[in-house]
């Protein structure tokens, strides 16, 4: 077990690297010139040579690269943001606990109604539940995030006004960002949580528990849930990954001072420093996330790490 999840750090490195190194690229050439956001459109030529020279940018691409990249890894220093004036770790440090909330407290919400949904919807296959509930799935799947937290918002605080429509400070607050950020989610675990519980449910030991007179509550979650929650355990792990990086937009409807709103700031101030260190965490943190869930799918199932 050890081995097999010190193969699968090691794995991630060359990932991580190769994000670094694309993300640096496209910035790097991305039109426009960081010293005129930093200086002003008006700066001279000779203040702009001397903001290029003090952040390395007059250096060659692989030069800047490497210096970036042993920065991040030897010194934890991800730079210095071009708008703010201070260092990134001191940007992006604050906001972390806040987008980290966010995206737990969505992805908990999604598995706690989408599991018990799609067991539902498996054992009362084809019944109009079924139909109702994959209906609602696949617009939960198919409404962009950014479209359902406008309709919350104008529902339950501009009309009903039940909820506040700004903040992620009080239980009232966080609500309708979280619904709203989980709605992908929650289709999706839905879905695979009822395709995996009925290939179970036509399983032959499945058959004979029920040949023997075992109650279906028994059945359903002694024998058929435990197995089916194999591969939901992979997604719910995914979703997770994936709700930090869809924050951003979350973040920037219900104006909640996580990283997703810095960076959506920093891209429009052409803050490249903030935009790598924003998006190198994310890269980071889905990347760990995906290990802890592989490790735990192999602790469930040991066949994993006989591969």
């Amino acid at each position: 077990m050890l081995k097999y999840a010190l193969w699968r750090t090691l794995q991630l490195v060359p990932i991580i690297i190769s994000v670094m190194f694309i993300l640096f690229t496209l910035l790097y050439f991305t039109p426009g010139d960081p010293a005129l956001v930093a200086l002003g459109e008006e700066a001279s030529p000779e203040a702009i040579v001397a903001f290029h020279r003090e952040h390395g940018l007059d250096q060659p691409f692989f030069v800047q690269f490497g210096n970036y990249v042993y920065n991040v890894v030897f010194h934890l220093d991800f730079g210095y943001s071009y708008a703010m004036k201070t260092p990134v770790a001191s940007e992006l440090l604050p906001r972390v606990p806040v987008t980290m909330k966010l995206a737990f407290w969505a992805v908990l919400f999604s598995a706690v109604i989408g599991i018990p949904l799609g067991i539902i919807c498996a054992v009362r296959q084809y019944s109009i539940l079924d139909s109702v509930a994959t209906l609602f799935t696949l617009l939960g799947i198919s409404i962009p995030t950014f479209w359902s937290g406008l309709l919350v918002v104008l529902a339950f605080s501009v009309y009903l006004e039940w909820l506040p429509s700004m903040g992620f400070d009080t239980p009232a607050e966080m609500i309708l960002p979280i619904i709203t950020l989980s709605g992908s989610s929650l289709a999706i675990i839905a879905r695979m949580t009822r395709s995996s519980m009925l290939e179970v449910i036509k399983s032959d030991y499945v058959r004979t528990a029920r040949s023997k007179g075992q109650t279906e509550f028994s059945i359903i979650f002694r024998h058929a849930l435990p197995n089916a929650l194999i591969p939901v355990l992979t997604i719910i792990g995914m979703q997770f990954g994936t709700l930090l990086g869809g924050s951003i937009v979350t973040e920037a409807v219900f104006s909640i001072s996580g990283i997703g709103r810095l960076m959506i700031e920093a891209i429009k101030m052409r803050d490249y420093p903030i935009i790598q260190g924003g998006v190198l965490f994310i890269s980071v943190a889905f990347c760990l996330i995906n290990l802890l869930v592989d490790v735990l799918y192999a602790w469930v199932d040991p066949r994993i790490r006989v591969k």
